[in-house]
């Protein structure tokens, strides 16, 4: 009886501190949407100051970083979120069939709505909320939606951090409008403040989550695109949407207590990897997807 006893208890033990795994880390997702590598980790601290001196030091930067499905903005947070190259229509008419992070989650934890949050500048974007799966996910395992003030990077970080502060989501995606919104405006100069905008906005993120009890040291922090822009062989910065370079070579930076310091990974990674991390960090399980987790060795991706 006392062997019974305890198995028993260290069952109820390990049970207890999965759960607490699974309720008491975080992962932010940040989409600095349309920028071209050229702008990002090309130009080094031209334009990401922040992130290039002060952050870069203090995670992992993937220099070989991809997006392989369709370089569009609503494809390109659907591949993040779900771990599958997403072929939906970009204007925000089309669920995605593939469960998202959010769903995975709340239905394993129990979790409420305000533990997961989609923070938007663009409205389309409701559509990351959840998928079109309504047997097994979908509506009931959503994620909070927040958008102020369409269309402004320092609206969007206001409603981020308001949300962080309020209602601390375990897991949250942010997009940064303005980049991509200047770029399909033909203004050159005002892309790139822009960029260097959102390069002070995740700098006041991360300021915050290492300020906040409940964020720090629990939190991991993704910086990057949903797509590129065209490079100059293919019309230019103006536009995206093709399978050139411009719009297929993006940026990210891992911040976080899993990822290394100062290291510069140079072997290909892909955005469908954030999802299946995201499970890993998170302490919930996701089926087989198209992405592998970053946390894996180096020697050990192969695809």
């Amino acid at each position: 009886m006392k062997a019974i006893y305890n198995i028993l208890l260290a069952c109820t033990v390990f049970c207890a501190a999965a759960c607490t795994a699974q309720t008491n880390s975080h992962v932010i997702i940040v989409m600095l949407d349309g920028v071209r590598y050229s702008e990002s980790f090309g130009a080094k601290d031209t334009l990401m100051t922040h992130i290039w001196d002060d952050l870069r030091p203090q995670g992992t930067i993937y220099t070989n970083f991809r997006n392989e499905g369709p370089t569009l903005t609503c494809p390109g947070h659907a591949a993040v979120l779900t771990g599958e190259w997403q072929n939906i229509a970009n204007d925000g008419s089309q669920q995605f069939p593939s469960p998202t992070i959010f769903e995975y989650y709340r239905k394993q934890t129990g979790m409420p709505e305000q533990s997961c949050a989609v923070v938007s500048g663009k409205p389309k974007l409701l559509v990351l909320t959840h998928s079109s799966d309504s047997i097994e996910y979908g509506s009931r395992y959503e994620a909070a939606f927040y958008v102020d003030e369409p269309g402004k990077n320092m609206a969007t970080w206001k409603k981020l951090s308001a949300v962080m502060t309020q209602t601390h989501p375990n897991a949250i995606i942010v997009n940064f409008p303005e980049t991509d919104l200047k770029g399909h405006a033909g203004k050159w100069y005002e892309y790139l403040a822009a960029i260097h905008e959102a390069d002070s906005l995740v700098w006041l993120l991360w300021k915050q989550v290492q300020s906040d009890s409940i964020y720090r040291n629990t939190t991991t922090v993704f910086v990057t695109n949903d797509h590129g822009r065209h490079d100059d062989q293919h019309g230019g910065f103006k536009n995206h949407g093709d399978s050139c370079e411009g719009c297929r070579h993006i940026m990210l930076l891992a911040l976080g207590p899993q990822f290394k310091a100062g290291a510069q990974i140079s072997t290909e990674a892909l955005q469908i990897d954030i999802a299946p991390t995201a499970a890993e960090i998170l302490g919930f399980t996701m089926p087989p997807v198209q992405g592998r987790s970053l946390l894996y060795s180096e020697t050990k991706k192969t695809r």
